[in-house]
């Protein structure tokens, strides 16, 4: 996974730098499809903290999230949930539904079975 830290009116601090790199290592175990990821971390107004992660996946697709807070640790928690949450609602995408799944043609097979089988007693009867 590619990773581009960007500060905007402010200069990154190492710790700032370990915390994002940290949270961001994370997503890796829940989603291995991600190619590239920028952080945006903007600190225009001392009372808000802005943070934005802009995380692109498999199939050129773009997942945005942003979080906002008064701590610019906080602020970079709450986008990492909101990019969790993303991440977690396109893999479920990315599942088979059930009615085209192999379990589903397995499950609708037997089924068939099932019922051929009690055809045939209730003509022998």
């Amino acid at each position: 996974m590619e990773l581009k830290i960007e500060g905007r009116h402010f200069k990154i601090t190492e710790a700032i730098q370990q915390h994002v790199e940290d949270k961001i290592g994370r997503l890796d175990k829940y989603f291995d499809g991600i190619h590239r990821l920028h952080v945006i971390l903007d600190v225009g107004n001392p009372r808000e903290q802005k943070v934005e992660l802009v995380c692109t996946v498999a199939r050129r697709y773009t997942l945005v999230a942003k979080g906002e807070a008064e701590d610019l640790y906080t602020a970079i928690d709450k986008a990492e949930k909101k990019l969790l949450a993303a991440l977690k609602k396109y893999k479920a995408k990315l599942r088979p539904q059930g009615r085209g799944s192999k379990r589903a043609e397995a499950m609708s097979t037997i089924g068939t079975l099932e019922t051929g089988e009690a055809e045939a007693g209730e003509e022998q009867a």
